[in-house]
């Protein structure tokens, strides 16, 4: 059997990560870190940032490199 290579398979973890910390902070009561979370996850939907993530939270990354790395 060949090996596939469809990426249309693969998760993208940003958006999942990115929700599953909206949630738990929804939970939690933090509206305003929800929100602002949210808005952040919107402009990486639309392309307009990037973001990393560094000891599991995110930050907004307005150049090419990998923040993760650094």
């Amino acid at each position: 059997m060949e090996k596939e290579n469809n990426d249309d398979n693969l998760a993208d973890f940003t958006a999942y990560k990115m929700r599953s910390i909206i949630e738990d902070l929804a939970m939690e009561g933090r509206l305003d870190y929800a929100n602002a979370m949210q808005t952040a996850l919107d402009e990486y939907l639309l392309g307009n940032i990037q973001i990393g993530f560094i000891d599991g939270w995110p930050y907004i990354a307005d150049i090419n490199i990998d923040i993760s790395a650094l």
